[in-house]
């Protein structure tokens, strides 16, 4: 090995490299030259890693785009977060009924529904089922006021037939506390007290049946006095002679009309 060196060594003498050896310097050219070289040839993989992340980074934005673009962004959610969504109701039927498109029609009725309101109920008016024994709206006033304080100022303007309708009326329907309360009350006249009329058995009492079929006529019932401060309702209860009866009335001092404790003479 050894001489063969020395063969090359006798050779490059002999030629233009005579004299040269490979200096430090020629080691420094040599690495300079390898290092370009691979700075040449990296350049091109380096360069493909960047576009082939700029190309993914683009694909990934293009993407996410896309999915946001989809996604609806509910109202007071400014994020866009999803928010849970409320289970769809059944839908209520409304208790009020359709109003009619007919305002005219629609007015007709509310009058109609008012002037019910302020007029006596039918069915309290009448005392019994075929309607021959009724209350004016008056005297309805008259006894709804009546019962509800008792005070003999509500049958002022009543004449004698009408508040003996009133005490027929309290009768038949059993109440009996307003039936006292429409007795005189002339302290010389009262022949027994609230408690005990109250107290009263009702096999001592006219049947609601029995009493409006013997009063059914009173409403056509004629007054007679002879002082103006008695007198009584006169009416018939039956055909014949003996079908006649009258009610008991008496003036109180206040002037109003009520029935006597003896209501038929």
């Amino acid at each position: 090995m050894k001489s063969k060196l020395t063969d090359v060594r006798r050779l490059m003498d002999d030629s233009v490299f005579e004299g040269e050896k490979f200096t430090e310097q020629h080691k420094r050219q040599v690495l300079n030259r390898i290092t370009k070289e691979e700075r040449k040839v990296d350049w091109v993989p380096r360069s493909l890693s960047v576009v082939f992340s700029l190309v993914l980074i683009i694909a990934v934005a293009f993407l996410l785009n896309t999915v946001l673009d989809k996604t609806p962004v509910q109202q007071g959610n400014p994020d866009g977060a999803e928010q849970p969504q409320t289970p769809p109701q059944e839908p209520i039927e409304s208790l009020v009924p359709p109003v009619p498109e007919d305002s005219e029609a629609n007015k007709e009725k509310e009058d109609a529904a008012k002037e019910e309101e302020n007029t006596p109920n039918e069915e309290e008016n009448e005392t019994a089922d075929d309607g021959v024994f009724e209350l004016t709206p008056e005297e309805m006033a008259a006894y709804e006021n009546f019962s509800a304080d008792f005070d003999t100022a509500h049958l002022k303007d009543l004449d004698p037939v009408s508040v003996a309708k009133l005490y027929v009326w309290a009768g038949y329907n059993q109440n009996y506390e307003v039936e006292y309360e429409l007795l005189t009350d002339r302290e010389e006249s009262i022949m027994w007290s609230k408690e005990e009329h109250l107290a009263m058995p009702n096999e001592h009492r006219a049947k609601p049946e029995d009493s409006i079929i013997f009063f059914r006529n009173i409403d056509d019932g004629e007054f007679h006095t002879a002082d103006g401060l008695s007198g009584g309702v006169s009416f018939r209860h039956a055909d014949g002679p003996e079908g006649k009866a009258s009610m008991n009335m008496i003036q109180n001092e206040d002037g109003v009309w009520q029935v006597g404790f003896m209501p038929l003479q």
